[in-house]
């Protein structure tokens, strides 16, 4: 029976009560003992006539005397306190700013309960996991720490080991297993000693992987340019729906297929045709159709780091370039079934670098752009350096907005892209214009410049934002990708063929603006003259004030001296 307060039109039916009893606070009218409370309820008459059994007043409380109350007040019986939920006490009344003054209210918290009957056994928690194909040491370090700070367990994926073979200086760029282990990934897969690397084994045994060490596979990286079609289709393989476009996975890595792709989108791409004649003759045609003229540039169709590339200037050259790579090995290791050959576009070289998550404004963003310095060198377009720009300078808008339709045409979702194009400079319009695609990647870019770009770009962390990306998390962009100094890559050539016997000039720390270096070559090893990418005999990497950088970026290269004696072989 629900107690209320008392009418003043109840009449004198009210049966009469202490002072103590009519100011009796509503707290120990609520909270009080069960004989406090049935002292209190009303009394009826005994004859049951309707109009004699009128409820009697209730416990008097007068509200403003008594406002704590309303908000718990103090409570004065000891072994009903023990009873009670917890008690928490916070500041001043929060319901007034005008009224009373309380010292103290009450919340009232959810009662714990010590030992909760658990009806059935939960399932076990799964460890969230993602895979790193084919990486290096540079990167994987940085890597692996953004993998850990979200709880991640990290598995490398090595399609091809190193034995051991190769030199050391070259371990981080073909780490062992146990290079990989010791800078903090968990686990490493390889596949077995004298076996080709096979994508179905793979997603077999990383699906067992999962099953016995109750993981759960969020995404698939891919660390460099061999693995970017592997990639997607492991995280297919895996169940994964944080893929980009099977469909255009080729279009990915194949040179022919990407322009077909771009082209199709509506995008200006290089005349080109497939060479499939062993003997290269097949070149003769090819230009008559295209109405090329000389140099034209002859390419293996899915090649990396500059190798296979040549610019032939006469048709004897262009011959002998489709010959050596028509049914040869290509640098992937795969056999190449044809060449490819381009108009040769002028103009200069850049790499624009990109993020693309749905959780992006955009969907795919340029997050960085790198000016490349290049001369030619035995045929072959060589890097002096690289210098970073600002993306956001107008100058740079319509590669930009090329790029970023390029990684949308051949299908990347998810993770980075490495465009790189050409475009010419227009004096009157003080802008670059008439960009146009040499190729792209979906992949980290090379040669430490995402590293570079978070020293130089402020809030950008590109390594923390891929992992999101292929995880499908939210990846969080800075308000601005302008960098606050200048970084330049240096590439410190050998200008002979031959054995090392000494080196000079190779002290790089002596540059004022020096971020970090390192040495391809050693004393012992066979160098070469400049062309293809891993053929340099350093790469030194500077970071401050635009004058000062590119101060040191010459004196690096034209301090560096090698003394070489002839090799057996040359």
């Amino acid at each position: 029976m629900t107690a209320l307060p008392s009418s003043p039109t109840r009449g004198n039916h009210v049966r009469d009560r202490s002072l103590s009893d009519r100011d009796r606070s509503l707290s120990e009218a609520v909270l009080g003992p069960q004989a406090v409370i049935e002292d209190a309820l009303p009394v009826v008459a005994i004859n049951g006539d309707a109009h004699q059994s009128i409820i009697d007043e209730e416990v008097s409380v007068n509200l403003t005397e008594h406002h704590e109350a309303l908000i718990g007040a103090e409570f004065h019986n000891p072994t009903n306190i023990i009873k009670q939920p917890t008690l928490a006490t916070l500041g001043e009344t929060p319901f007034a700013y005008d009224g009373d003054e309380v010292e103290h209210h009450r919340i009232v918290a959810t009662e714990i309960v010590k030992d909760p009957i658990q009806f059935a056994s939960p399932e076990p928690i799964l460890q969230n996991a993602i895979v790193l194909l084919d990486p290096r040491i540079p990167d994987c370090t940085h890597l692996i720490e953004a993998g850990k700070k979200r709880g991640l367990m990290i598995m490398a994926v090595v399609p091809k080991p190193n034995d051991g073979s190769k030199a050391e200086l070259l371990t981080s760029f073909y780490p062992t297993a146990e290079a990989l282990l010791e800078v903090g990934m968990h686990q490493v897969y390889e596949p077995p000693m004298g076996s080709k690397f096979d994508i179905v084994e793979c997603a077999t045994h990383l699906k067992t992987i999962e099953s016995q060490q109750n993981l759960r596979f969020l995404g698939v990286v891919p660390c460099r340019e061999a693995a970017v079609d592997f990639s997607d289709i492991l995280g297919s393989l895996l169940g994964l729906t944080v893929v980009n476009d099977l469909g255009l996975s080729s279009a990915r890595r194949d040179k022919g297929l990407m322009k077909l792709a771009v082209s199709n989108a509506g995008l200006r791409v290089a005349k080109y045709a497939r060479l499939t004649q062993g003997d290269g003759t097949d070149v003769i045609k090819a230009v008559e159709e295209l109405e090329l003229e000389y140099p034209v540039v002859v390419k293996t169709p899915r090649g990396m780091s500059t190798m296979d590339v040549f610019i032939c200037a006469s048709e004897k050259e262009a011959v002998q370039s489709a010959a050596k790579i028509v049914r040869s090995v290509g640098p992937d290791g795969r056999k190449t079934q044809y060449a490819l050959l381009e108009e040769f576009i002028g103009g200069e070289e850049f790499a624009l670098n990109l993020i693309a998550s749905p959780a992006t404004p955009r969907g795919v963003q340029v997050t960085d752009i790198w000016h490349y310095h290049k001369i030619n060198t035995d045929g072959t377009m060589v890097n002096t350096y690289q210098e970073m720009v600002d993306c956001h300078d107008k100058k740079y808008a319509q590669l930009v907005q090329y790029a970023e339709g390029v990684c949308r045409a051949v299908g990347i979702k998810y993770g980075m892209g490495h465009c790189e194009l050409k475009a010419e400079w227009n004096e009157k319009r003080n802008r670059w214009v008439d960009p146009v695609m040499i190729e792209i990647a979906g992949r980290l870019a090379g040669g430490r410049k995402a590293i570079m770009a978070e020293e130089t770009i402020p809030g950008w962390h590109p390594f923390d934002a891929m992992i999101d990306a292929h995880c499908g998390f939210p990846v969080r962009m800075p308000p601005s990708f302008s960098p606050t100094k200048k970084a330049v890559q240096t590439y410190i050539p050998s200008d002979k063929n031959g054995i090392l016997k000494s080196v000079k000039g190779d002290n790089f720390e002596r540059l004022p603006t020096h971020h970090e270096s390192v040495m391809l070559v050693g004393v012992g090893d066979k160098v070469v003259r400049a062309t293809a990418l891993m053929s340099f005999a350093a790469f030194v990497w500077l970071i401050g004030d635009a004058e000062d950088v590119k101060r040191d970026a010459m004196a690096a290269r034209e301090e560096f001296k090698v003394e070489v004696e002839a090799a057996e072989d040359s």
